[in-house]
């Protein structure tokens, strides 16, 4: 069980959303941020489902993505005489026009955000022969891939909240053999369950964990200069030295600067 970790806590999804649409025979898109996981539901989809699968990365080359298509759906490539070629000696153009003689068959896409525009038109054709169920990271900005993926319904893939988060941790760590606090883990986790184990096994370091003194309290420092350019701009005025008030002026302005830059920092941790 705890080598699909990134399927823990979706039972629901799975069984509600992902398996009904493939028994209806209907393609889809699961969005979500990296390390949700979308690929291994791309692998469940592939390992408990018979049928024509075939599972393809869209940031592999073309002629790598028809033939792992090719290979998946057990099709015999011939060349433009008629010939069956072996693997060997594939070119792009016969498999692409095996792969189209195709009536059925599914293509599961991981990072389809990444894909070229070649890809996206070759995967265009396909999708009016074949069903596509897609995996990536929106937004999908590009106008190839918006086309390929119209009305193919999104299936979100959330984090976990932190109650289910919790109970899978207190099952895993017995089984792991985990000393990292439950509530550390969980926290470092941040919804996502292959991540909380490896937050388990002490692979990713919680925040309270962190050494203290790492970060460098700069606020005395930015107000002792700022007090300074304040200083400097008085001197300036009773001397009445205009090139001494104006770089009084500019230190103050670049002291501002580096102190909401700086707090900004801090409130975004």
């Amino acid at each position: 069980m705890w080598k699909q970790t990134k399927l823990l806590g979706r039972d629901h999804l799975l069984s509600r959303q992902i398996r009904p649409r493939i028994k209806e025979g209907r393609g889809f898109v699961l969005t979500g941020r990296h390390g949700s996981g979308k690929t291994a539901i791309l692998e469940w989809i592939m390992a408990n489902h018979q049928g024509k699968f075939a599972m393809v990365g869209a940031s592999s080359t073309v002629k790598e993505i028809l033939t792992a298509i090719c290979l998946a759906w057990n099709l015999e490539v011939t060349d433009d005489e008629g010939t069956v070629r072996g693997r060997t000696r594939w070119q792009v153009a016969w498999m692409e026009k095996a792969v189209l003689s195709q009536s059925e068959g599914w293509i599961l896409i991981d990072d389809i955000h990444r894909a070229t525009p070649a890809l996206l038109r070759r995967l265009k054709l396909l999708r009016d022969r074949v069903t596509i169920i897609a995996a990536g990271v929106p937004p999908f900005k590009r106008e190839e891939l918006r086309r390929l993926l119209w009305g193919l319904p999104e299936i979100h893939v959330k984090p976990l909240q932190t109650k289910e988060m919790t109970r899978i941790a207190k099952e895993a760590a017995p089984l792991i053999q985990s000393r990292t606090p439950i509530d550390e883990a969980v926290h470092a986790a941040r919804g996502m369950p292959g991540q909380l184990i490896a937050a388990l096994r002490g692979e990713v370091t919680p925040e309270s964990a962190k050494v203290r003194g790492e970060e460098i309290d700069l606020s005395p420092a930015i107000l002792l200069v700022l007090a300074g350019v304040m200083i400097t701009r008085y001197i300036a005025v009773g001397l009445e030295s205009t090139s001494l008030y104006m770089i009084g002026g500019f230190g103050m302005g670049m002291g501002l600067i580096v102190r909401f830059y700086l707090f900004k920092g801090m409130s975004n941790r």
